[in-house]
C-alpha cells in the first residue's frame, strides 16, 4: 500500500492500515491533521508540527517536496530565518510499531550557508485530552499526571525526567503518545485549559541548543505513537526504550 498520496496542490495524505491523517507540507505547523482513526474523526488533533512559518510568497514557492518509500520530505529556505535551510521528514514505517496503531516519527535537520547562525526552532503538538500524563522515571516506568494536576511534585521540576508524554484522548478507546530524543530538546513547556469536559493542551518542545556553522547540520527527532487506552503507559515505556536504541536516521 502506497501511505502518502498528494490530494491537491500542498497537501499529502498518510493512509495507514487503522489510521489517516494530512499533512500541509507548505505551512506545517497544524501537523498531522484531518485524522481519522479506524473510521473516526479525530476533531482539534494536529501533533507534531514545525512552527516554520513563510517570510513571503517567495519562500512558500521555493519549498519542495518529494515522496520516498514511507517518507513525507520537505525543505524550506530561508526558514526558521534568513540563511537557514530546514528539512522536515514525517516518517510512517521507521521506528516500530510493536503493537500500536501508528509509529510517526518527524526528523528535523537545519544547515546555514552561514559562517555562523542560532538556528532556534520549535515545534508543537495541540490536542484535546481528558488526562494528559508525563513520564517521571524511565527505569521504574512511573507517570506524574499534569492534567488534571497532580497532588506530587510537578514532573517539570525533576531533574532529568524523560521528555515522554501520554495524552488521553476524549472517550475511553485512544491515547497519543509523544516522546522527544533527549540529545535533541532544549526544553518543554506546557499550556492547557479547561475546554467543556474535557482539556485544550499545547505541548512545545524547542530545539537546538547549539550554535550552527557552516557545514554542519543540526538534526533532532520526536515520535509520536498511537495506541489503544488499554496498557498505554506499559506501551509508552516500551516505545521510549526502543527510540533511545534506534540509530540516528540517515537523511539527506
Amino acid at each position: 500500500m502506497q501511505v502518502w498520496q498528494d490530494v491537491a496542490g500542498h497537501l499529502a495524505r498518510m493512509q495507514l492500515e487503522r489510521c489517516a491523517f494530512s499533512v500541509d507540507w507548505h505551512d506545517p505547523r497544524n501537523g498531522l491533521s484531518e485524522a481519522r482513526l479506524d473510521g473516526q474523526v479525530l476533531s482539534d488533533f494536529h501533533p507534531l508540527g514545525p512552527e516554520l512559518v513563510a517570510v513571503g510568497p517567495a519562500e512558500i514557492a521555493a519549498t519542495e517536496h518529494y515522496v520516498r518509500g514511507g517518507d513525507l520530505v520537505a525543505t524550506y529556505p530561508n526558514r526558521p530565518a534568513e540563511g537557514l535551510r530546514t528539512q522536515v521528514y514525517w516518517r510512517a514505517g521507521t521506528h516500530p510499531p510493536d503493537g500500536a496503531i501508528a509509529a510517526i516519527e518527524l526528523v528535523v535537520s537545519v544547515q546555514t550557508a552561514l559562517l555562523d547562525s542560532c538556528p532556534k526552532l520549535a515545534f508543537a503538538s495541540h490536542l484535546h485530552a481528558s488526562e494528559a500524563l508525563r513520564m517521571t522515571d524511565s527505569q521504574s516506568g512511573s507517570f506524574t499526571s499534569v492534567v488534571p494536576p497532580s497532588a506530587e511534585a510537578d514532573p517539570d521540576s525533576i531533574a532529568g525526567a524523560p521528555h515522554c508524554y501520554v495524552f488521553r484522548l476524549p472517550g475511553r478507546q485512544y491515547s497519543y503518545i509523544e516522546m522527544i530524543h533527549p540529545a535533541d530538546v532544549q526544553c518543554s513547556s506546557w499550556d492547557g485549559w479547561l475546554h467543556g469536559a474535557h482539556y485544550r493542551l499545547q505541548l512545545r518542545h524547542e530545539l537546538f541548543v547549539d550554535r550552527l556553522e557552516k557545514g554542519v547540520i543540526l538534526r533532532a527527532r520526536v515520535l509520536g505513537v498511537m495506541v489503544d487506552r488499554r496498557d498505554d503507559k506499559a506501551a509508552a515505556l516500551r516505545h521510549w526504550q526502543r527510540f533511545l536504541t534506534d540509530e540516528l536516521p540517515l537523511t539527506t
